[in-house]
C-alpha cells in the first residue's frame, strides 16, 4: 500500500476483518478519477439468477479520505451486470478507460434496510470505520438485491435511470403530473393520443406539454398554466402504459427490442402502437413520445401520478413501401417498419424530461393553499407592488393579474425588482414576463392601461377572488368602492408611512371595498405622516425636477410586502385582519421587524403594541 495516504492505509487494514471480504490488490491512484482504487470480491449470504454469491468490485476513495466520496462500482469480470434500485444504470462505458462498470450504488443514502449490519450515520471523519461502514452496506445491499428486499414498502419510490448514452439534453420536455391529474389518466391505461406542445419564454429549449388528447382529438387534460398552444414544428404523442417499463430488475429499455420485450411482459401490444404512430409522423421532421405509467410516491403504495419520459420516435418516410414480396398491405407495411424504422437493435433516444407541477417546483417553501389556490389581481407595479408580487410568485400563486401603466424609470433601479434592461418598458408587462419566468408554471396577466372605472373594472377584476392594492393611491381605492361583486372577494389595501419606517394595511372580506370605511381609520394617521414629511423636507431626483419623492430604502420595502404576504396569509387562512392594522418598525436586538401599533386618542405619538 506504499504510496497511499495514511488514512486510507488504515481504512483497507481494517476489511479483512470484515467476514465475506477479500482485498484483491493494494490502493491504486487513477488520475482522471483523482481517486485511490481499491479491489475487492465480495461473498454475500444470498444469492439468485441476477446476483451470484462471489462478486467483484472496485472501490473509488477520494484522497480527502477519512471525508470526499467513497464510490463502489461493479468490475468488468465479475462484478454483477443487471440494474437494481438504488443504483446507476450499470452498462459497460463506450468508450471504456476503466475497469468497473457505471453501476455505483447508491450507499450513502439514508436506505433504512441497509442498517441492519452498519447501523446508525455514516462514520464521516473516522478513517478506521468509515471504509467498513460503507463494505457492510454494500454486503447488505447485495443481501437484499438477490432476495427481491430493496423496494421497501416505506422508502421513496424510484423511477429507472434513463440510458445517459442515449440521452439528449439538446432541449427539455416538461409536464406537470400530480396527484390532482392522476384520476383522469385511469381510464387511459393502455391507450394514447396526441400532445400540443407550447414554450416558455425565456427558456426556449424548452417544449411544455400543454393539452393531452385523445385519438378522437378529445382534450383529456391541459396544464396547470393554462398557456396558449404554440405553433410548434414538433409534433408530440403519448403512450400510457399500466406499470413502469422496467427489464427486470430494475432496467430501462434502451432499444426497442427491450422496450418490445417488456411490452410482451406487461401485456402491452406494442405492435398496434407502432402501426398507429408511424402514420402520425410519416414525413415529419421530428415527433416526441411521452412513455408514461402510474408511480407511488412509496414502493408498492397505490399510485399517485403519471410518470412520462420523453423518446425521440424514428423517423417514417411518408410512403412506407412494404418489403420485396410484400403486398401494400397492413401486413406488408408492418413488416417493414418492424424490421427497418422500429428494428429492435435501434435504440430509444431518450430526452431529458422534468415534471415541473407545483408540488414539485414549490417542494422547498410555497404559501399556505388557501392563498396559492386563489386569483390575485395586483393594483400597482411599483417598488412595493413589484416586491409582494415577487413573492406571490415564488410563493405559489400562479394565476396573477397585474395593473400598472406607467413605465420604469432608471431612478427606479434602486428599489425595484425589475432591471436596467426593462428602463422604458411598461411595469406590469415586464413585471409578468419576470415572474413568468420565476414560476414558469404559472399564469401572469399584465393589464398595461389606467385602471378602468364601472362596469370595465367589474369585469377586469370579476375573474380574481384577491383584490391587492399597492398603490398608495386614493383614487384606486374610491374606483373599488363604486363597483359591487356578487360573490365577495378578499381585499387588502398595502401602503407604506414616510421613509418605510410605518406599515398601513387594510383588509375585508366583502363585495365592495369600503372606501368610507379606510378613509375615516387613515385620516388620523395621514396627519402624523405629513408632519413628518413636513419636518424631514421634501426629497427630489435632480435640478429641475419638481416632483418630490418617496424617500425608503428598498430594504424597507422588502421587509414590508414581506409582511404584506404574510398578512394575506393571515386574511385568508384566519379570515383576520378586517379593518386597519398599522405597523411599526422597530429593531429587537439588532433585527428589523414590525410592531403593531395604535394611535393615541390626544394625536400623540403611536403606542407600541405587540411584535407581529
Amino acid at each position: 500500500m506504499e504510496g497511499a495516504p495514511k488514512p486510507i492505509q488504515i481504512a483497507v487494514g481494517r476489511l479483512p476483518g470484515i467476514h465475506g471480504v477479500l482485498l484483491e490488490s493494494s490502493p491504486e491512484y487513477i488520475l482522471r478519477e483523482s481517486a485511490w482504487a481499491i479491489r475487492l470480491r465480495l461473498t454475500s449470504a444470498s444469492s439468485s439468477d441476477f446476483v451470484p454469491v462471489e462478486t467483484h468490485w472496485v472501490v473509488l476513495v477520494d484522497g480527502s479520505y477519512p471525508f470526499g466520496r467513497i464510490r463502489f462500482y461493479p468490475a468488468h469480470s465479475g462484478g454483477i451486470v443487471h440494474t437494481f434500485p438504488h443504483q446507476d444504470r450499470n452498462i459497460v462505458p463506450e468508450p471504456s478507460h476503466s475497469t468497473w462498470r457505471s453501476g455505483k450504488l447508491c450507499l450513502d443514502n439514508p436506505l433504512q434496510r441497509l442498517g441492519r449490519i452498519a447501523g446508525g450515520p455514516e462514520p464521516k471523519g473516522d478513517a478506521e470505520q468509515r471504509l467498513r461502514w460503507h463494505v457492510e452496506r454494500c454486503l447488505s445491499w447485495l443481501d437484499m438485491a438477490a432476495s427481491d428486499q430493496l423496494m421497501a414498502n416505506d422508502e421513496p419510490f424510484e423511477v429507472p435511470q434513463c440510458p445517459p448514452e442515449f440521452l439528449d439534453t439538446s432541449i427539455t420536455v416538461v409536464h406537470d403530473e400530480g396527484n390532482d391529474s392522476r384520476p383522469v389518466w385511469d381510464s387511459y391505461l393502455g391507450h394514447y393520443g396526441e400532445i400540443r406542445w407550447g414554450g416558455i419564454p425565456g427558456i426556449g429549449k424548452a417544449r411544455v406539454a400543454e393539452e393531452f388528447l385523445d385519438t378522437r382529438d378529445n382534450l383529456i387534460r391541459c396544464s396547470c398554466r393554462r398557456a396558449q398552444v404554440g405553433d410548434e414544428a414538433i409534433v408530440g404523442y403519448w403512450w400510457l402504459w399500466p406499470s413502469p417499463i422496467v427489464i427486470p430488475p430494475w432496467h430501462a429499455p434502451g432499444t426497442w427490442a427491450e422496450l418490445r420485450q417488456t411490452g410482451s411482459r406487461l401485456n402491452v401490444d406494442i405492435d398496434d402502437f407502432i402501426w398507429w404512430i408511424a402514420h402520425q409522423v410519416s414525413g415529419k421532421e421530428a415527433a416526441i413520445i411521452l412513455l408514461g405509467y402510474p408511480i407511488p410516491k412509496l414502493w408498492n403504495g397505490a399510485p399517485e401520478e403519471i410518470h412520462w419520459q420523453a423518446i425521440w420516435s424514428p423517423r417514417v418516410p411518408a410512403q412506407i413501401n412494404p418489403l420485396n414480396g410484400f403486398r401494400a398491405n397492413r401486413v406488408g407495411q408492418s413488416d417493414r417498419l418492424r424490421r427497418d424504422n422500429f428494428r429492435g437493435t435501434k435504440n430509444l433516444i431518450y430526452i431529458k424530461t422534468e415534471n415541473w407541477h407545483p408540488d414539485r417546483l414549490q417542494a422547498r417553501g410555497r404559501l399556505i393553499m388557501d392563498v396559492r389556490t386563489r386569483s390575485v389581481a395586483l393594483i400597482g407595479a411599483g417598488a412595493l407592488g413589484s416586491a409582494v408580487a415577487e413573492l406571490l410568485a415564488r410563493g405559489g400563486v400562479a394565476d396573477i393579474l397585474i395593473v400598472d401603466h406607467d413605465e420604469l424609470e432608471a431612478g427606479n433601479l434602486v428599489r425595484h425588482m425589475l432591471t436596467a434592461a426593462d428602463i422604458g418598458c411598461n411595469k406590469a408587462t415586464a413585471m409578468a414576463t419576470r415572474l413568468q419566468s420565476l414560476a414558469p408554471m404559472s399564469h401572469v396577466i399584465p393589464y398595461t392601461r389606467h385602471l378602468p372605472r364601472g362596469e370595465a373594472l367589474q369585469e377586469l377584476l370579476g375573474p380574481y377572488e384577491v383584490v391587492l392594492d399597492c398603490t398608495g393611491d386614493d383614487d384606486v381605492l374610491r374606483f373599488l368602492s363604486e363597483v359591487w361583486w356578487p360573490i365577495p372577494r378578499y381585499f387588502l389595501s398595502v401602503s407604506l408611512g414616510f421613509a418605510a419606517n410605518r406599515l398601513f394595511m387594510f383588509g375585508s372580506h366583502a363585495c365592495s371595498f369600503s372606501f368610507e370605511e379606510f378613509e375615516v381609520a387613515m385620516r388620523p394617521w395621514l396627519v402624523q405622516e405629513r408632519m413628518k414629511w413636513a419636518a424631514a423636507g421634501e426629497t427630489f431626483e435632480g435640478a429641475g425636477c419638481w416632483s418630490p419623492l418617496f424617500p425608503a430604502r428598498c430594504d424597507d420595502v422588502w421587509l414590508a410586502a414581506i409582511a404584506a404576504v404574510k398578512s394575506l396569509e393571515k386574511l385568508i387562512g384566519e379570515k383576520d385582519l378586517d379593518g386597519l392594522r398599522v405597523f411599526e418598525q422597530c429593531s429587537d436586538r439588532g433585527i428589523a421587524s414590525y410592531q403593531s401599533v395604535e394611535l393615541d386618542p390626544d394625536m400623540s405619538q403611536p403606542d407600541g403594541g405587540v411584535d407581529r
